[in-house]
Formats: C-alpha cells, sequence, structure tokens
C-alpha cells in the first residue's frame, strides 16, 4: 500500500510539471459585422512557472476566401498569417486572434501550438473562432469612409485623417509585427514623421472604442 501511495503521488507530481501554462478561454470566439477593421478573440495565457521562452505556431487556419488572419501574443503582433508560421514570446499576458472579414460574411477559425521553448513537450493549442455577419452597403460605405491616410507609398511622413472626439494612441508596427513607433491623434488630421523608418511595409494600429482598426502602408525612399 505504501508503494502504491508513493507512485501515485509521483504520478501527479509528474502531471502537474506538465502544467506550466493555463489558456482561458482554450476557445476563444468573436463575432461581429464584416465591416469591421479587425474581429478580436482574446484569452489569456498565464504561466504556472518560470519557464520561457514560449513558442506559438500556427497549424489550422480556415477562412472564407478574402479573410485575413492575424495574431498578437504578449510580445508581439503579426498579420497575414499563413499554416507553418511562429513566433516566440517571454511573458504572459494576453493572446488576440485578429480576423480581417474585408466586408466579406461567413464564419472561420484557427489553431494556434502554444509551447515551452526549452521543454516542447509542454504544449496546448489555443483555438480562434470568428462569425461575421452581412452589412448593408451603405454601412460598409461609411465605415471604410471613417479612416483615411496619404500619401502610400510615403517617404518622409503619412497624413491621418480621422474625426475623433477624443485623443487616441496610434502604433506603427513592421512587418515582423514589432512595434517601430506611436503617437497621438487628435481632432481630425495628424502628420506622421517616417524619415526614420527602413524601406518596407508598416502596419497602424489604434482602438476607437470598442473597435480595432488596422491599415498597411509602404515607406519608400
Amino acid at each position: 500500500m505504501k508503494k502504491l501511495i508513493v507512485s501515485l503521488f509521483l504520478v501527479a507530481l509528474f502531471k502537474a510539471s506538465l502544467a506550466q501554462f493555463t489558456i482561458n478561454p482554450r476557445i476563444a470566439k468573436i463575432s461581429g459585422s464584416c465591416s469591421k477593421f479587425l474581429l478580436e478573440a482574446t484569452s489569456q495565457f498565464a504561466k504556472t512557472s518560470n519557464d520561457t521562452p514560449y513558442m506559438w505556431e500556427v497549424l489550422e487556419i480556415s477562412v472564407p476566401s478574402g479573410w485575413e488572419f492575424g495574431l498578437c501574443s504578449p510580445f508581439e503582433c503579426k498579420s497575414s498569417l499563413m499554416v507553418g508560421n511562429t513566433g516566440k514570446f517571454y511573458d504572459e499576458g494576453e493572446f488576440k486572434g485578429d480576423f480581417s472579414p474585408n466586408n466579406i460574411s461567413g464564419s472561420g477559425y484557427a489553431k494556434v501550438l502554444l509551447s515551452s521553448v526549452s521543454n516542447p513537450s509542454l504544449k496546448d493549442t489555443l483555438t480562434f473562432i470568428a462569425n461575421a455577419w452581412a452589412v448593408s452597403v451603405k454601412e460598409i460605405n461609411k465605415n471604410n469612409s471613417d479612416f483615411s491616410y496619404y500619401p502610400n507609398p510615403a517617404k518622409d511622413k503619412l497624413i491621418i485623417k480621422f474625426n475623433v472626439k477624443e485623443p487616441i494612441t496610434i502604433h506603427l508596427f513592421n512587418i515582423l509585427g514589432t512595434k517601430v513607433k506611436s503617437f497621438v491623434h487628435s481632432g481630425t488630421e495628424s502628420e506622421i514623421n517616417i524619415a526614420d523608418l527602413q524601406n518596407g511595409m508598416y502596419f497602424l494600429r489604434f482602438k476607437e472604442g470598442n473597435q480595432t482598426i488596422s491599415k498597411s502602408f509602404a515607406k519608400t525612399e
């Protein structure tokens, strides 16, 4: 009996050692109008040990033609992801599955593997599900005309035109999902100095109310 108790204790200890992090929820759902720039399904990643860093890998993506899927980990944001794309992160925090419906109604999902880099056997999956419903042509045209920016491509500066009641912070990310610049936009028009940025593709990202807006532009000489 004593050996049995010891064995059960060791089994329980072994199983506990594998539970190095938690994901809540493991299936994150979001729904909204297909006219929204992004539909964000959110989950929380929490560590139960000091094991770090961690890796995420896109296992499956099934979305309507014309949609795009991106991912924000506690470390960075990446857009236009495909199966096999990976990334590292180093701390607990929020995971967001970003679906861009691009005015196309339908449903889609993406499955992401989270694992420990030092011990790949410590892993779990996180699934994001999005449902985008159709809206009228009038509503689509209104939402798309709310936010504008020029020139694109841009050389030294980028002009943002967006009417806001309260100041908002706009972030710029490079193609790798790394934040390279932030600025505060207020009123109806702002000018961003991008002369110090390297040539390439960048993304503007900010929140207006409960809506997250994400747009791309090219930086050239």
